[in-house]
């Protein structure tokens, strides 16, 4: 098969394009035909040598949509199906061919392409995991979400308004007309002194959550927006911890994904309360320039390879 993947870890400068032996899928795992791969920080972290334990050559890619070429024994799934979700942690997208958990993909919803439905699996997985199972955000509260127009930022803002809360985004301020339209109620640049304090006259008494998807100093200045007694859920996990007071609880974690955040995924997705923001797609001999794009972060909104047809 034709893939993207590295001899040696060291950074996105030892990613090359070539020929591996085909995978095959063992129990409980689908061998599936890649159509779009999403390009992600994490890619650019493992081939950096920043994850213990990476086999070589290694072979990016943790998003993945497709076409099931085989199914291994017991994972109710066959041939021909057109499937999305997650190859954490071994990787494998940046390929015509990869293995996956078939615990870890559901069905694609109908109206994304490929490139679409792998650009949502980690951002989506995030966001919804974020907000719904750790933040407990409900209808009527208020949530603020920083790096508002990234790909977690943006389907976090989605997620937030179908559950009914108002939502205030963080971001430059080229986005903010774009997270209006996604429904978002007011829009605050990070690179104004004192926006925060924006929000909190916005949201007298400050906000429920914070869903942070930046950290750093924009992430200690959204905490100061943050009511007493509110939440803080950051996919940041990297760096200084939360330093939270007043009353704050908080966490930062990284998502695990499976079926079932999937299939949540996809209803939001049927019922057009999701889309994906796409920045780039690029075929698969262009994965280094893919990787460097994200690696420069803000690219927009999330990065694919189209691979195949």
């Amino acid at each position: 098969m034709r893939a993207a993947f590295a001899r040696e870890l060291g950074g996105i400068d030892h990613l090359e394009l070539g020929e591996l032996p085909d995978p095959t899928a063992g129990p409980g795992q689908l061998l599936v035909r890649v159509h779009g791969a999403g390009v992600g920080p994490w890619d650019v972290g493992f081939l950096s040598g920043g994850f213990p334990g990476v086999a070589l050559p290694f072979v990016p890619g943790q998003e993945i949509a497709g076409v099931v070429e085989a199914a291994g024994d017991e994972t109710g799934i066959r041939p021909g199906e057109r499937v999305y979700g997650t190859t954490f942690p071994a990787g494998g997208g940046f390929a015509e061919l990869a293995v996956a958990s078939a615990a870890r993909v559901a069905p694609v919803p109908g109206r994304l392409s490929f490139p679409e439905a792998a650009g949502l699996v980690i951002g989506a997985g995030t966001a919804y995991e974020g907000l719904v199972d750790k933040g407990q955000l409900q209808a009527g509260q208020t949530v603020l979400i920083t790096a508002a127009s990234g790909g977690t930022g943006s389907a976090a803002v989605q997620i937030a308004v179908a559950l009914g809360a108002r939502v205030l985004g963080v971001a430059g301020p080229a986005s903010h007309d774009y997270l209006r339209g996604l429904g978002a109620s007011e829009v605050f640049d990070y690179h104004q002194p004192g926006w925060a304090e924006q929000v909190r006259a916005a949201v007298p008494g400050g906000a429920d959550r914070l869903f942070d998807a930046a950290g750093g100093p924009t992430r200690d200045q959204a905490i100061t927006a943050v009511r007493d007694g509110g939440r803080v859920i950051s996919i940041i996990v990297s760096g200084p911890e939360l330093v939270l007071d007043r009353g704050i609880t908080g966490e930062s974690f990284a998502a695990r994904g499976g079926r079932e955040r999937l299939e949540a995924i996809t209803r939001l997705v049927e019922s057009g309360q999701l889309r994906p923001r796409v920045a780039a797609v690029l075929p698969l001999d262009q994965a280094r320039a893919a990787l460097a794009q994200v690696a420069g972060g803000h690219p927009g909104g999330k990065v694919v390879l189209q691979i195949g047809r």
